[in-house]
């Protein structure tokens, strides 16, 4: 990135409430002459120690220059044990006697980076383990038994050491530490992770086919549900030091992604965990809710892995998105981050609102029990009464002629269509060749009133998962007409288009649209100004992340050359795509 912000600082961190922690502590011992990075004066409170669940650490949670002698103490009669693979400790964990030594493990063998049980041999590219060590941080967790038997809270703390010479994006970036037992993700039984015993079990089935490809291979990473789901400990670092440090529940996310050894999750804030809310303001202020404020309060947020264009740019979602944020249609924020994963580096992740009713109301302020969802053509949230009614309302557009204006005037009742031309304009332009019915989204207030724009009873718009576009796989053309593959697919979209298409008044409304987002949203000079930026703000995230999980290909010798090509695939899609859209447009919609 262009512009370096202040380093890491240092503030607590516990992943248990510490209202619920009691025990008296011994005096606190001097802190470590360790200092945390940063290109400011340091805050002076920065090395204190601080006390969590009946314990008192001589050191915070944090990035610090130089290793330290790390303190632990409690009242007299309680012991503490610790783990230091990720592992909630107990009992039978090692005894605290000493102080621990923290240092920079990076030059560590790899553990859990080395583990390529994780996607099918026929991927390609292969599955490979990096080819060095990873960056690594020291994870400990912590739990303090009294003489009564009686065990605190687990206490997790995250120690990164030396970063200072290191990539500047973890000093310009949030920082995701996720701790959980190993267990979690590689058992073959329940880890999330692997391919495991559904692999196993398909192979030995009447089903086993060996020409399917590996996104449609049956594993434990395919598998979803609450079952599925995993407890973790989520810390976040920031700017100013550590922002949030919470139990939380993980699982992997995706349609054929989840096969790449990078793997996309799911978070969530449940009362099970801790907190049936994650409060931080995960984009740094660049999202804001229906009042305009940045949204800080979370059920659930995604980290994901860039999806399709994951071994590409990585932020072609994010680029599609931020171009088309201001038409009448719901977008998800996005914002970049630094994964540890019980303190290996674990690459770039995508923090990404989660398509769901919190996040309808986070953005209209709709309440969530009054939200229906309609996702790929079938009810995801809300009510089957109101499902049934999009599904009878599907029926009559099939149905009925909308050149009658009355007709035309009845539809424009149950639907925004406004939000649907912007929504299938911007769609279309980008090309987004997963979408149809497989990637849609829309959404309406169960029950109308006057409290709200939004409170209407018509059906809007949301685009999400964007990245099969523009030029991706050497598919999804400039010269391809979307139209045509459009009115082909026969999905929801493609009915109510056409539909509508019989009324003179659309046609010319959605022509106006569509060359409006064409000129304004996509024009050459501001998608070219954006892809400049954002090829700068990825390029070292997107090289250290390729090194990471596919150090063979697009890692490599030949990262650097792969990812100038591929930043230079979106600039060319963009920069081509205009004339034969307008092209299109001419042959599908006719002026009235």
């Amino acid at each position: 990135m262009k512009q370096h912000l202040p380093a890491i600082l240092l503030l607590a961190a516990c992943c248990t409430a510490l209202t619920a922690c009691t025990g008296q502590t011994a005096p606190p011992p001097e802190p470590p002459e360790s200092a945390p990075i940063s290109s400011a004066e340091p805050a002076a409170e920065s090395a204190e120690p601080f006390d969590a669940c009946g314990m008192h650490f001589s050191a915070k949670s944090g990035f610090y220059e130089t290793g330290f002698s790390l303190t632990v103490t409690a009242s007299d009669g309680v012991r503490i044990y610790y783990t230091t693979d990720g592992s909630e400790p107990t009992a039978n964990s090692t005894l605290y006697t000493a102080p621990i030594e923290i240092a920079d493990r990076s030059a560590e063998p790899n553990t859990l980076s080395a583990r390529t049980d994780i996607a099918p041999d026929t991927s390609e590219p292969p599955v490979a383990a990096p080819e060095s060590p990873v960056d690594k941080a020291t994870v400990l967790r912590f739990t303090a038994v009294g003489a009564d038997g009686v065990a605190s809270p687990v206490v997790t703390n995250t120690y990164f050491i030396g970063y200072g010479t290191k990539n500047a994006y973890y000093r310009d970036l949030k920082v995701f530490s996720l701790v959980t037992d190993a267990q979690n993700l590689y058992d073959r039984s329940t880890g999330i992770f692997v391919l495991g015993d559904a692999y196993d079990n398909w192979k030995s089935s009447a089903e086993y086919d060996p020409e399917t490809p590996p996104w449609s291979t049956p594993a434990n990473y395919t598998q979803s549900g609450r079952a599925w789901e995993r407890p973790a400990c989520l810390q976040i670092f920031g700017q100013n030091g550590i922002e949030l440090s919470q139990d939380i529940g993980i699982r992997v996310h995706g349609g054929a992604t989840r096969s790449y050894a990078q793997k996309s999750l799911n978070i969530y804030a449940r009362k099970d965990y801790s907190s049936g809310k994650l409060t931080n303001d995960l984009f740094s202020g660049t999202v804001t809710d229906a009042s305009g404020q940045p949204l800080t309060e979370f059920d659930t947020f995604m980290i994901r892995n860039g999806g399709n264009d994951a071994m590409f740019t990585r932020f072609r979602d994010k680029l599609n998105q931020a171009l088309s944020a201001d038409r009448a249609f719901l977008t998800q924020g996005m914002s970049p981050c630094i994964v540890f994963l019980n303190g290996e580096y674990w690459g770039h992740y995508e923090i990404t609102e989660k398509l769901d009713a919190a996040f309808i109301h986070a953005h209209t302020g709709i309440p969530k029990k009054n939200i229906c969802i309609v996702k790929k053509e079938a009810l995801d949230a809300g009510s089957e009464e109101t499902f049934a009614q999009w599904e009878k309302l599907r029926g009559w557009i099939r149905t009925t002629d909308f050149s009658d204006p009355a007709r035309y005037e009845q539809l424009c009742g149950y639907i925004d269509m406004q939000s649907f031309m912007d929504y299938v304009s911007a769609e279309l332009y980008i090309h987004n060749a997963n979408w149809d019915k497989s990637n849609m989204a829309m959404w309406r207030c169960e029950d109308a009133d006057d409290s709200s724009p939004y409170a209407d009873g018509k059906w809007r718009f949301i685009m999400f998962d964007t990245d099969y576009s523009a030029g991706i796989y050497g598919e999804a053309l400039a010269s391809d007409d979307s139209f045509a593959k459009l009115e082909k697919s026969g999905c929801f979209l493609a009915e109510l288009l056409a539909a509508a298409c019989q009324n003179d008044s659309f046609r010319q409304q959605f022509r106006t649209t569509f060359l409006e987002i064409a000129e304004q949203n996509f024009g050459a000079q501001r998608v070219s100004g954006m892809i400049d930026r954002l090829a700068e703000d990825y390029h070292d995230l997107t090289i250290d992340t390729y090194q990471r999980f596919w150090s063979e290909s697009p890692g490599g010798a030949d990262a650097e050359e792969h990812y100038a090509r591929e930043v230079e695939s979106v600039r060319q899609f963009f920069r081509m795509r205009a004339q034969y859209m307008k092209q299109y447009l001419d042959q599908h919609i006719e002026a009235p």
